[in-house]
């Protein structure tokens, strides 16, 4: 009991030397807890004005002040109990670490130093100026004096410094080279830029409920009224307090949901139009997010699609939420899905209803949907659906869709939040095409790419799955309304923004690949394909990025994909046999990348120096049946294995083929391309800030023409290759991770 009074004894003490007095001034505290509201009220006004009504903000701001000021007082009233600090600095604090919850967005490992700064700083800088005003600060002639004096010029310069470099938009983006662009260029496609606008003027029209509150489009000048649908089997989650909430603010609930969207298409073009469905994401229910798609729409509508932006904000993050940090509805992914397919199964009725202006003008049988962020993942979900006769986790809701869906994208989605049945969602016979940004600061990983391994391919489909990673591009700015924050809350201002992409950049990228994309699965043009492949293909129409595809078609034969077992030495296609000599690493491990997240199994390989007189490190594959590249070619992932910590360099090596007669012939990796380092991240304004590692092993796709490099005048059979070997000996040291080594048709 002595050591815990005199420790009591002290640390009270060293409070009372810290106080202006033994009892706290009404005036420091009410200057302290003037700040912390008025702070509070900017940031939220700075980013929610024009996003929502004036008098909803205020109601808002007034409720939330309101919450923070009750639960202050009821923890201040706790504290006192200890009586170690004076009340009013404890209200100030705990105002204060109330108002850093704006910042939920915060690294998990130094997250505390800014708040710390947010609450201590304004408290030393307004108690320091008490003391000047009050006659206790100068002159400085005590030990007192000294250290207020101190506090409030450290204190005033780091809170000025912190907030200037808060505001700011961050460093300027480091220099990257493209080694890419240094190794054999394929010849640039041919073709018309498919990013550019058609020969159609697209004309634009709404269907909805007619009875929006907030949206006029929706409201009284809905050009097609349509009637509200039972969502409340999928979404349970819509209860409670924040649900009724959630009803008063948007006018309905779960078993009323509107049917509301945007329609782009060209009036003048004969016969029915490719259909063309948008998703957007979660974002803050009170900005709509379906106009930010208008970019997409009006160019796929130029070109002689039907193009429909879906309203699904009610389903977002909103702030009637009253949840741990605004919390939202759970597990509605799979509502986001099921609303999809319901708008589908609208447009199927009024295309076979005479009269309607809707009629006879959809093709059925080319239908693609695209989806943004959770709608990302939902494009997925709705593909599986699609096949199935009932819902999965309530199946007295039944499914009759049946769409001919040709064409699924997705826009840096997520992965996993909904899964059907426990389980993660597994698309068949559907092309796929996944892009992502290794600048998001909301999805952070590429979930994208666990989604696109997953989808399944029967014998007799004749379609493909892509992904493209690319540098310097965020989330947002796939949507026009969203932008360059990837967060509505102040914690963004973490991030680093200089280094983005332009939005009209990262917009023309999207235009490029999806529009592509369309042609080849959707109105059968092949010429676009390569550009999945690699998107070197399209150098003439895309921004200057860097990028890396993924590929896999249907057909193909697979050499190796390392999933058949946990024996390193076989191969997937039967009789093969995996051998190596002196390298530093060699095992078959999952692909792991942020976030935990588990892409697919691999092969890891690692050698070191090349020394004289040693022969080079190498992985070879044995085949005890010939194989044959005429009319083909060899392909493979590769990544780099080790995290970019902005010293790596680009690796080269050696592809060797030995046919049945021993003849062997060889050619580097840099014939398609040197393997670029692991894209770096940079998030955040000052490394102690990322959450998570700087850069992720993201595949790049490697492809061989194998007849074209061999050329003419050589014995070697390629309808009978016996080995493949890959030999390190031209870099000097490395580490990669190798994937799907398949045997693939040219495009």
């Amino acid at each position: 009991m002595t050591i815990i009074k005199k420790t009591r004894s002290i640390f009270k003490r060293f409070i009372e030397f810290l106080s202006p007095t033994e009892k706290s001034p009404d005036i420091a505290g009410k200057l302290i807890v003037a700040f912390v509201v008025v702070f509070l009220s900017v940031m939220h006004v700075f980013y929610l004005y024009q996003h929502i009504s004036s008098a909803y903000l205020i109601a808002y701001l007034l409720f939330y002040i309101a919450c923070g000021l009750i639960l202050s007082i009821l923890i201040v009233w706790l504290l006192k109990l200890f009586r170690c600090i004076p009340s009013v600095y404890q209200v100030a604090i705990v105002l204060g670490y109330l108002a850093a919850f704006n910042f939920f967005h915060l690294p998990e490992t130094y997250g505390w130093l800014l708040i710390a700064a947010m609450v201590l700083l304004p408290v030393l800088i307004l108690t320091g100026l008490y003391q000047w005003k009050k006659g206790s600060l100068f002159p400085l002639k005590n030990a007192k004096r000294i250290f207020w004096f101190a506090a409030l010029i450290l204190s005033s310069g780091a809170f000025v410094w912190g907030l200037a470099v808060f505001l700011g938009q961050g460093n300027s983006p480091q220099d990257v080279e493209n080694y890419k662009m240094k190794g054999n260029l394929p010849v640039a496609l041919n073709l018309p830029d498919p990013s550019l606008k058609g020969t159609y003027n697209p004309t634009f029209l709404t269907y909805g409920s007619g009875k929006d509150k907030w949206r006029t489009e929706f409201g009284d000048g809905v050009g097609i009224k349509t009637k509200s649908i039972d969502g409340s089997r999928l979404l349970k989650s819509w209860a409670g307090i924040s649900g009724k909430l959630r009803t008063m603010y948007f006018g309905f609930d779960q078993k009323a949901l509107p049917m509301n969207a945007l329609v782009w298409y060209p009036k003048e073009k004969k016969g029915p139009l490719p259909l063309v469905m948008i998703i957007h994401g979660n974002h803050l229910g009170q900005q709509a997010s379906d106009p930010g798609y208008t970019f997409l729409g009006e160019l796929f509508a130029s070109r002689g699609y039907m193009v429909v932006s879906v309203d699904e904000n009610f389903l977002n993050l909103s702030l009637t939420d009253l949840g741990e940090f605004g919390g939202g509805l759970k597990n509605e992914n799979a509502a986001r899905a099921w609303l999809l397919l319901k708008h589908l199964e609208l447009l199927r009725n009024w295309n076979n209803t005479a009269g309607n202006i809707f009629y006879q003008k959809i093709n059925m049988d080319k239908i693609a949907i695209i989806g943004h962020s959770r709608g990302g993942e939902a494009v997925t979900h709705a593909a599986m659906f699609n096949k199935l006769h009932h819902y999965p986790d309530d199946a007295r809701e039944v499914f009759n869709f049946n769409f001919n869906i040709g064409a699924v994208v997705a826009i840096a989605p997520v992965d996993g939040q909904y899964k059907p049945g426990g389980t993660l969602t597994v698309a068949k016979d559907i092309n796929y095409f996944v892009i992502q940004g290794a600048l998001d600061m909301d999805m952070q990983t590429y979930g994208g790419l666990a989604t696109m391994k997953r989808i399944e391919f029967s014998p007799n489909f004749n379609g493909f799955k892509a992904g493209l990673y690319l540098s310097a591009a965020n989330h947002g700015q796939f949507n026009s309304v969203w932008g360059r924050r990837d967060d509505t809350g102040p914690g963004i201002n973490r991030f680093n923004l200089r280094q983005l992409m332009t939005e009209q950049e990262q917009q023309k990228i999207l235009s490029v690949f999806v529009s592509s994309f369309l042609e080849t699965t959707i109105n059968d043009q092949p010429d676009y394909k390569p550009l999945f492949m690699d998107s070197r293909f399209g150098r003439n129409w895309l921004p200057k990025k860097l990028y890396m595809s993924q590929f896999e078609p249907a057909q193909k034969t697979v050499l190796a994909n390392f999933d058949e077992d946990v024996d390193v030495n076989s191969a997937t296609i039967n009789g093969g046999r995996f051998t190596t000599s002196g390298l530093r690493e060699w095992k078959e491990q999952q692909n792991k990348f942020l976030w935990g997240l588990q892409v697919t199994k691999a092969v890891y390989l690692g050698w070191d120096s090349i020394k004289p007189k040693h022969q080079p490190a190498f992985f070879s594959l044995s085949l005890s049946a010939p194989i044959s590249l005429s009319g083909k070619m060899l392909s493979f992932s590769l990544a780099q294995g080790k995290e970019n910590d902005g010293k790596a360099k680009p690796i080269n090596f050696t592809i060797l083929l030995e046919d049945g007669k021993k003849r062997q012939f060889s050619f580097p990796l840099s014939s398609c391309s040197y393997l670029q380092p692991q894209m770096a991240k940079n998030l955040s304004k000052f490394k102690l800030l990322n959450d998570y590692p700087n850069s992720e092993a993201v595949p790049d796709f490697f492809y061989f023409d194998v007849a074209k490099i061999l050329g003419t005048g050589t014995s070697f059979q390629l309808n009978d290759v016996r080995k493949i070997r890959f030999v390190f000996n031209k870099t000097v040291s490395g580490d990669v991770i190798m994937d799907d080594l398949l045997i693939i048709n040219k495009p």
